[in-house]
């Protein structure tokens, strides 16, 4: 226990991930512009001298991945400050201080290196890539993807988090007649789409490279009978990286945005509760029970019948990227598996 406080004072006096979002914060299209040209062109002069089997496919995808997860990231920190802002005088302002608190705070860190390390392990033990120049141009270009998209999923735990603090929030400033429709729930839902979208695309991305990466020869698939032969140079490593990626992308993704859209459905469901009831203590407050009241009576219930029959949903549109992403990402090892058959 000594040694875990010990610990967890270090990394808080280091203050690493203040440092790596507000470097983040700092970045803009011009940098975005330069890392396309110098990673590109230099990917290209190292290529002419080490060739890499699809090396042109691995810049197109890897290159465009950390433009996308930097700027997601950034466009994340962007919204929970307007969210601040915007519920500034709110009774639950509170909740803005919270989710900056985890941002800044360091328990992502190991996550962050204990993941990266692992792929790039397995990238370097499984030859995937040849420790020459060319080589050590991939595994920079790995560790970048790698870090930026444990980032950003890191950020989106912490969404979920966050929701779920709202969730269980008794007090909220909202609009009382169309929930769905206050600002702040429009914001936090926009946040959670952009963030669903833009994690799931860079899964596929990982996805499809390291399926690009691994030999035909690697796994063998009998049907009759069911056998499965691996020829790695290191079976573990190969299964537990091919395990996580199907744990973290496959799987974790459409959860998060399963858990994301229930959140959102609670706090929708609560500001509605909070506006029925209201009108029911106005009925019994006024005590409009007499003839004269009835008339009165039925504007309330038309009122509740309103707010109740108005939408359940921040937004309208259905969000098919995600489930293409998740179907794409899935079909990626389908085929990897079907040509494994004999």
């Amino acid at each position: 226990m000594a040694l875990r406080v010990r610990f967890s004072g270090f990394l808080g006096r280091l203050r690493i991930m203040r440092g790596i979002f507000r470097l983040l914060e700092r970045l803009n299209h011009w940098h975005a512009t330069g890392f396309v040209i110098i990673s590109f062109g230099l990917g290209q002069v190292l290529n002419r001298s080490t060739s890499m089997n699809n090396f042109f496919l691995y810049q197109i995808l890897f290159i465009p991945a950390v433009i996308i997860a930097v700027a997601e990231i950034k466009r994340f920190v962007f919204s929970l400050r307007k969210y601040r802002i915007m519920t500034a005088s709110h009774p639950n302002r509170e909740v803005g201080s919270y989710i900056s608190s985890l941002l800044l705070s360091n328990w992502a860190i190991p996550g962050l290196a204990v993941i990266s390390y692992l792929y790039i392990y397995a990238t370097i033990t499984l030859e995937y890539v040849q420790l020459n120049s060319t080589g050590y141009y991939a595994l920079i270009m790995i560790s970048l993807v790698m870090f930026s998209a444990i980032l950003g999923q890191t950020c989106y735990v912490y969404y979920l988090l966050f929701l779920r603090k709202l969730a269980s929030s008794e007090s909220m400033k909202y609009n009382f007649y169309f929930p769905a429709r206050t600002d702040w729930v429009q914001l936090i839902a926009q946040i959670g789409s952009r963030l669903s979208n833009a994690f799931f695309v860079l899964g596929f991305i990982y996805t499809t490279v390291f399926f690009l990466n691994m030999p035909d020869e690697y796994v063998k698939i009998s049907l009759s009978p069911w056998h499965v032969e691996l020829s790695t140079p290191n079976d573990l490593v190969f299964l537990v990286s091919w395990l996580m990626i199907f744990a973290i992308i496959i799987l974790a993704f459409p959860v998060y945005a399963g858990i994301k859209s229930r959140y959102i459905g609670v706090i929708i469901r609560k500001l509605k509760d909070t506006s029925v009831n209201e009108i029911c203590m106005l009925m019994t407050a006024s005590n409009i029970r007499d003839k004269e009241g009835i008339e009165a009576e039925l504007k309330y219930y038309q009122l509740m019948s309103s707010i109740e029959n108005s939408s359940s949903s921040p937004s309208e549109r259905f969000n098919l990227l995600p489930i293409v992403a998740t179907i794409s990402s899935i079909a990626v090892h389908v085929i990897k598996i079907s040509e494994s058959l004999p």
